[in-house]
Formats: C-alpha cells, structure tokens, sequence
C-alpha cells in the first residue's frame, strides 16, 4: 500500500535503509494537515541496515503516512533501539565519539550543568547522510566516555534544527527556573525550507530551556528570539561579558560577516554592531581567556568555523580587535565547526566536528579529541594554542618510549588499536618522515615545515625544539605541533596492514636525534 492510518503508540518508527537507495520524503498528516516529515534513503525490499526515529512527540496521534516518491511502506515501531552489535563496528572510531546510529556534524549547545558535560550535536537520527536536522545529545563526567541520549530538539513548523549553543542562567535573568536547579538555556537556528512542514519559511534564532540539569527542553513559547536579518543566518552563541555587563550572543549572517547582539535577561536581544572575519563564515565562538605568558592580561576570542579567529577586547561596548585573523587549523575542513564548552570552571574545553567518512556504516563522521584551549603572547603576537584535555590520559594502558639513535632501523610494530604518539626532535634536525599504516608525515625543520599529502602547514611558530602529538584512530589522525600551537586533522582510513611505525630521513642517511613515545589506547565504548 501507498499510504497509511495509524495510531502511534511507540516511541521509534524502525527505518530499513540502504545508502544505494533514491532519497524518500515520508510525511505525516493529522486530519489532513502535514504535521511532520523526515527524508531517507529508504529500501523495504534489500535495507542494508536501520535507524530509529523517535516520534514519541506524536504519540497518541492517528495520523496518515504518505511517501514521495511513492512506495510500498510496512514500518514498524518499538519502545527501544536495540544494543548488541553496535560500537563494534569495522570503521567504528575507538577514541572519538560517535553516534549509534546516523549522520553528524556541527558540536551545539556544549554546556557543563550539574557535573556533567552536555554535548548537543547536529544529528540525523534517519540516515548516514546530512538531513533532518535534529541535536542529538550525549553526556559525560570525563570528557572521554560519553553515554547517548535520546534527542534534545527535533524539527519543528519552524525549521530543521540547525546549530547553536549553551549556557546555564545561574541568576535565572530568563526567569524561567522552576525547582531549586539553574535553568539550562539552548539557542539554535530553526532553518525554515529544510523540511516540508517549513517550506516558505526563513532562519531565525530560537530558544529552548531545561528544568531538569538539561537532560529534557522545551522550546520557549515565545520563539523566535531574532528574526530574520539577512541570507541563512544561523548559528547563535551565547557568551556572559563581564566587560559590557550583560550578556553577548555572536551569530554569523552571510559571507565573512557576523552580528553581536546585547541582552540583559537571554530572552530580548538587540545588535551591538557587525564585523568581519576574513577567510571564514559560519558557527561563531566567542570567549575569554587570560593570555598565559602575560600576567594579568585578558583577551577575548572570536573564531568560525574553519578555525580562524581574531584576538580583541571589549572597549566602548563594542568588540575591537587587536591583531588580524590568524589560522588555528590547518587542512581541507576535516575539522570544522569547533565551539568551545560554557560554564566549565577555570579551563576552555573545545570539541570539533571531525568530517571522516566511515564506508557502508550506519554512522558517519565523528566528534574531535576534546582539547584545552589556551592563549599566548609569540612573537609579539597573540595564539591559540590547544592540546588534549589531561583526562585523555586515563586511556593510555601501555607507554614504551624509543631514542632512534639507538637504533640502526626504527621499526616498531602496531596492532589494530588506538595510538597517542608523542616525537621530539632538536630544531636542526635532519628532515625526515614518520610513517605508519599507510600515513607519511613529512617533517622538514630545514624550511620550518610539516606537511601529508597536499596540506602544508608550519612546524613550529616558537622557534623550539620539534614538537608532536599524533592521535590515532580507525578514520583518521589528528595532529598537534608545537606544543598545541598548530593543528591539523588528516582523513584517511587507517591500513592496519601497513603496521610499522617508522622514522627514517628523507634524504640522506643522516637519522634524526629524535625520540618517540608510544602510548597504546584503550577503546571509549
């Protein structure tokens, strides 16, 4: 049959999928009227795997599916997505957090509330390709293991669920606490025409809170809290400015060009003034950090989402930078999208979407190693720097540690596992290249550069010693140089039957005084 009545009466409808499959749009109606759709690549005949999507918001409702292309449909529905085989996939990432089930992509809403931190992240509950926008929602004590809830926001009249951002209203200015707990406020883009229940409809910036320590939301009535200004504006984040006493929201409005917006109770906003960040667009950041190397000195940061930021201060009620944008990342947008946690004491905690393709999977992509991040003062200019939160560490379950000019050929074998690996080089070294399942890292402090396939980035911006970090997984690498000065991620599958790590020159037979550190990595599932 084409079409369908049904009372729902469970939370998930099961979705058979197969990535090979023509996209489908399936619409739901209540008395004739569309109240909600998603989009898959749905196949009842060969499903390759399946997805939950979770209707409980319209349990209880007799409603009429209809499917575009027409199909023959015969879903069924359950209370629970089952657990066994999954996090033991092939290309299942063992360090870095990724979703059961589905698509993702941008970090939102990332908050600390009640000795948790919250991560929201744009999410496709349906599929394994970008759609129905939705924030998904995992939660950790520990910034490594996470634990998966059900989703915070789903799509709406309004729009899809695009990206945003976090915070906890501790003097309740929003008054909406209810309880002896903060509320948890949420601010995300409703993309309108991303769905067919919003077509028309444009980008405004909504609001939704939590009574609970943010474990449940609900959309705030009054939504949206900005309309539409320009373009597909988006991305709201949300920052306390204890310079301008009152709160600051930065949102990205089309191009280079962004908007900060005032507001004294995080319900009523109004724009503070526009600026530009060269070379970026999208999912604005906005921070302080005292600088680490001036004491007493306090900057403010303003990044996008490809890692570009610009260094300033708040004077006359206005953000004014103090240096041009730099570059914190380096690469082909493997890493995008980054915001940094609000509410966490005493440290800057930033995750990153990691664009790295898992083939044939009922997930893709992942999130980044969570890092802190820091700033300081080099060369007369202002950095980012970022590395690894400490509790990363607690993964390390075994550490062998080599001088390579005790040995004639550097050969250390490796095994289907997670590696944190660690060299140190003097700054004169001869040039040479580290080389492991099927990665070659290309290091050259003749000419100040480190360099894989066609990224070309600096090796050190502080004139030392050379410095990395290599964190590797089933989908790729990430890399940090210079004591966390410089980053990059590659995006490549890891051939665990290229298994020698290797550090041999790249010219000559001169071998580098290096020395590497080996630490073998426990899995987070």
């Amino acid at each position: 049959m084409s079409d369908y009545q049904m009372t729902i009466k469970n939370k998930y409808i099961v979705v058979p999928v197969n990535m090979h499959s023509k996209w489908k749009k399936i619409s739901f109606f209540e008395d004739g009227r569309l109240i909600w759709d998603f989009d898959a690549h749905i196949d009842f005949t060969s499903p390759r795997f399946y997805t939950y999507v979770n209707v409980s918001h319209l349990r209880g409702k007799t409603v009429t599916l209809t499917s575009t292309p027409e199909i023959d449909m015969h879903f069924t529905f359950v209370d629970s997505i089952p657990s066994a085989g999954y996090y033991k996939e092939e290309f299942r990432p063992m360090v870095h957090f990724s979703a059961k089930i589905g698509w993702i992509n941008d970090p939102n809403g990332l908050v600390y509330a009640n000795g948790m931190y919250h991560m929201f992240f744009q999410h496709n509950p349906a599929d394994s390709q970008w759609g129905n926008m939705t924030w998904g929602h995992a939660i950790s004590d520990n910034l490594v293991h996470w634990h998966e809830l059900d989703s915070a926001l789903q799509p709406d009249s309004l729009g899809t669920m695009f990206s945003g951002s976090g915070i906890v209203d501790e003097r309740n200015v929003s008054g909406l606490k209810k309880g002896d707990r903060a509320p948890v406020l949420v601010y995300y883009t409703a993309a309108g025409g991303n769905s067919a229940i919003s077509a028309g409809k444009p980008h405004t910036q909504c609001m939704a809170y939590s009574t609970d320590g943010g474990m449940t939301f609900q959309k705030y009535a009054g939504n949206p809290v900005i309309g539409h200004i320009e373009g597909g504006n988006r991305d709201p984040k949300v920052v306390w400015c204890e310079e301008l006493g009152r709160y600051v929201l930065a949102l990205y409005l089309d191009r280079d060009e962004y908007a900060l917006f005032g507001s004294d109770d995080l319900i009523h906003f109004t724009e503070i003034q526009r600026l530009h960040l060269r070379g970026d667009d999208e999912c604005p950041d906005l921070y302080p950090l005292n600088v680490t190397n001036e004491p007493g000195v306090r900057k403010w940061v303003f990044s996008g989402a490809s890692d570009r930021y610009m260094v300033g201060d708040f004077k006359g009620g206005r953000f004014v930078p103090v240096q041009e944008s730099k570059p914190y990342f380096y690469g082909h947008r493997t890493s995008y999208a980054a915001q940094t946690f609000s509410d966490v004491p005493d440290r800057r905690i930033k995750i990153a979407w990691d664009v790295l393709h898992a083939p044939e999977s009922v997930f893709e992509n992942q999130m980044g190693i969570p890092v802190e991040v820091k700033l300081c003062k080099v060369g007369g200019e202002y950095r980012l720097c970022s590395l690894p939160v400490e509790e990363f560490e607690t993964l390390r379950v075994n550490t062998e540690t080599y001088q390579l000019r005790e040995h004639e050929n550097f050969r250390r074998p490796l095994h289907r596992k997670a590696y944190d690996i660690e060299l140190t080089a003097p700054k004169d070294s001869p040039d040479f290249a580290i080389r492991f399942f099927g990665y070659e890292l290309r290091v050259k402090p003749s000419d100040n550069t480190l360099s894989y396939n066609d990224v070309v980035m600096p090796l050190s911006y502080s004139g030392g010693d050379v410095k990395l970090r290599i964190i590797s997984d089933v989908l790729g690498l990430e890399i940090f140089a210079d004591d966390g000065l410089i980053y990059s991620v590659v995006g490549s599958l890891a051939d665990y039957g290229i298994r020698y790590l290797t550090v041999e020159p790249l010219s000559g037979v001169e071998k580098p005084d290096a020395t590497v550190t080996v630490h073998t990595l426990k899995g987070i599932w």
